[in-house]
């Protein structure tokens, strides 16, 4: 068991608190040495920060161990150099109470320090403000008061002087603590890397010297060069080369280089280390802060590539309108609806009104206006546009308002536009067929009992009017029993999804103006039954366009559906075993390797190639063949756990992902497979067959590369059982570079 394993319980956690007692001593008299004043506070203070960052980033929370090595650190640093007990005793008093007081600031009000990942900008700004002001101020004016009262010392400079010194000690080590990590140690210790950091920290600590030595605006130019470079260096790299600039301005004044300041650490006790910690923390910030922009612009430029993918594949055209530049921006979809290319349309404002219908213009600028002027909460519209190749195509605009002007003036809007043609013209037919229905309905009450879809008819009340026989058929009631009944009473549909009722609420309630589609429809009889329907609700209009009922034509869906869903199988399986196919379980792998990435949690993929099969499909046929596959699928799939995902890869091959990410349960898995497979006895037209398996073995795991690289390891491990004999599994160990051969070892034998 390694010391990390150890942290928070039985040794470990004391070899832990000798650590940071030896960290937390060391840091202490570097900065007692450097610029302690007399027997009081040491100007530049490294060892709360240092305790800080090894508290705030374990797994386990600080206890009394890790306090009283504080403490006795504290007290053995003053003692050597020369505090009195007394003296000693007050600092093991405070610093302890510093360091406890930061932790849990920093729990309360930030929610802890990341452990395992590097905090966002926002969070670490929050942490510094809290650590390197907040407990320094509140410890500070406790201290000063105590040592006002033993010692008369004055309360103000000396809470000044606590603080300062403890926020350069922040400024200067916290940023390289919170921040360092091994990836980040290695990508700094490859020549390029570590002669860039060289040079850029050479040069920022060389003009952070020149500035304080030679300039009268010190510390505006010593941040310079740290704010020019502060966007192009990772964060150990920045939080280095921030925290040796400090070092170098605070030795510079120190030496007297600086023109009107005496050196020594007398000069440090006039707020110079609250320049420096400005001078050390903001450029770091800023780096932080735009490095976060940069990849959030990245994520969203991602999330848009895939909302816009979304949305051409749903046929959804985008427009945005920004009222500010007076420009629309119209996406490819929105122009491939009318027939245009990418280049063929600018960005007009008003190109969509010089499209649409002269019909059509005075509604949708009504429309328009009313959204513009607050008075519609969206803009909804269907109207007509002119397709490029002179048609007219009926489109659904729907738009909002999503900024305002403090005036209440439009600023921005985006919506979507859908071409709707095809329903707009089974709308009109049906709105036709209501007219006629009107005039005509003894003649069509004939028509409509011999047409093959079922028909009901309601009045403005919503009971039922008419229903002709095939409605009778798929309702279960006759239209004898429901005439005047509410549609209810025959007619209870859901929709399959949602489970929303579609019979009732939307007919007699909102009073339809137009017919409504539903492929999604379930119709539940009065027995229970259930079965897919589709249908095509209409208004009946009066002469005087006034809401008389409704017409109601639906058919039996439900094969239709059941063939759906079977091609979505089809799709996704393998027609021979009935498994998972090679794209489907392709696509599977990538899933999981995005999780593993996510959460850190591992899998484990296994390739099995069948041994022998060759001669059952020579000897036997290809039918015998087919069989035999059937069977080890079905085998293989028994061996395995219940959650684990198996496929047929193609050919003889098949593919398993292993839910456990224990090498040892992926051992055990492969040697069930081995024996379950070696143990099968098929036999064909009185010919018995024995087949066996060669399996390779990897891991899935944030690491591990991308699936194809994934799969392909496997495989290798799988020839690699091959080669030695078959009958056996091997494992690609984890680790190998591009380029580099897997390394391979045996990790089951099949008897």
């Amino acid at each position: 068991m390694t010391f990390h394993h150890l942290q928070g319980r039985g040794p470990g956690k004391y070899l832990a608190a000798v650590a940071l007692g030896l960290g937390y001593l060391i840091a202490a008299a570097a900065s007692i040495l450097l610029s302690r004043v007399g027997d009081g506070v040491a100007t530049v203070w490294l060892a709360s920060a240092f305790a800080f960052a090894i508290l705030a980033r374990r797994q386990y929370p600080a206890g009394w161990i890790d306090y009283a090595a504080i403490a006795l650190a504290t007290l053995v640093s003053n003692l050597l150099f020369g505090s009195s007990p007394a003296m000693g005793a007050l600092f093991v008093v405070v610093n302890v109470g510093h360091a406890a007081l930061s932790l849990w600031l920093v729990a309360r009000f930030a929610g802890g320090l990341p452990v395992k990942t590097a905090p966002p900008a926002r969070m670490f700004s929050l942490i510094l403000f809290l650590t390197a002001v907040v407990a320094d101020a509140i410890t500070g004016l406790a201290f000063a008061g105590a040592a006002h009262t033993l010692y008369g010392w004055p309360i103000v400079s000396t809470a000044w002087t606590f603080l300062s010194s403890n926020a350069l000690g922040y400024a200067l080590l916290l940023p390289f603590s919170v921040y360092v990590t091994r990836s980040e140690i290695s990508a700094l210790l490859k020549p390029r890397s570590l002669f860039r950091f060289a040079l850029m920290t050479s040069i920022c600590a060389g003009l952070a010297y020149v500035a304080l030595s030679q300039s009268r605006y010190p510390f505006a130019l010593a941040m310079l060069p740290l704010m020019v470079i502060a966007p192009r260096l990772a964060h150990l790299e920045l939080a280095l080369v921030c925290a040796f600039t400090g070092a170098v301005c605070v030795a510079a004044a120190m030496g007297g280089f600086m023109p009107g300041i005496d050196g020594g650490v007398e000069m440090l006790s006039d707020g110079f280390q609250v320049s420096v910690a400005i001078i050390v923390s903001t450029p770091f910030l800023v780096g932080l802060y735009i490095k976060h922009i940069k990849e959030d612009h990245a994520r969203l430029a991602d999330a848009e590539t895939r909302w816009n993918f979304a949305l051409a594949s749903a046929g959804q055209g985008v427009w945005d309108a920004d009222m500010r530049r007076n420009t629309v921006h119209y996406s490819t979809t929105w122009k491939k609806m009318l027939g245009y290319e990418d280049h063929e349309l600018g960005n007009d404002p008003d190109l969509w009104l010089e499209l649409a219908h002269p019909d059509d213009v005075a509604r949708m600028a009504a429309a328009d206006h009313d959204h513009m002027e607050g008075r519609t909460l969206e803009y909804k519209l269907e109207f007509r546009m002119r397709h490029k190749s002179g048609r007219w195509i009926w489109v659904s605009d729907h738009g909002k308002a999503i900024e305002r002007e403090p005036d209440g003036r439009v600023a921005r809007a985006i919506g979507s536009m859908t071409d709707i043609t095809e329903r707009k013209e089974a709308e009109e037919r049906l709105i036709v067929s209501a007219a006629l229905l009107a005039d005509e309905k003894e003649r069509l009450r004939v028509m409509l009992q011999s047409i093959g879809d079922a028909v009901i008819g309601t009045d403005a009340d919503n009971n039922i009017t008419f229903m002709n026989p095939v409605a009778e058929k798929l309702t279960g009631v006759t239209s004898l029993a429901s005439l005047g009944k509410p549609l209810g009473f025959v007619y209870r549909v859901v929709d399959e999804e949602t489970g929303r009722r579609l019979d009732e609420p939307h007919l007699a309630g909102s009073r339809l103006d137009r017919a409504e589609h539903n492929s999604r429809a379930v119709l539940v009889r009065g027995d229970g039954t259930r079965f897919s329907i589709r249908q095509v609700v209409s208004p009946i209009l009066s002469e005087q366009n006034e809401f008389s009922g409704s017409v109601i034509v639906f058919q039996d869906f439900t094969d239709a559906r059941t063939l759906q869903r079977q091609l979505a199988h089809a799709a996704t399986h393998d027609a021979l075993t009935g498994l998972a196919n090679r794209p489907s379980f392709i696509r599977t792998v990538e899933d999981f390797l995005a999780k593993t990435r996510q959460d850190g949690s591992r899998y484990q993929l296994m390739f099995i190639d069948l041994d022998h099969f060759k001669p059952v499909n020579d000897t036997s046929g290809h039918a015998a063949g087919d069989a035999l596959l059937r069977q080890v699928a079905s085998t293989i799939k028994a061996a395995l756990a219940p959650t684990d995902i198996v496929a047929r890869f193609g050919g003889d091959e098949f593919a398993v992902v292993l839910m456990s990410p224990s090498l040892a349960d992926g051992e055990k898995a492969a040697l069930a497979v081995l024996g379950a497979v070696s143990a099968l006895e098929f036999i064909w037209e009185g010919q018995t067959h024995r087949v066996s398996s060669s399996i390779g073995l990897t891991s899935i795991a944030a690491d591990a590369g991308e699936a194809n690289e994934i799969i392909a390891r496997a495989d290798a491990a799988c020839y690699a059982a091959k080669a030695a004999g078959r009958n056996c599994a091997f494992m690609a160990l984890p680790g190998s570079a591009s380029g580099v051969a897997t390394p391979m070892t045996r990790v089951a034998t099949g008897t």
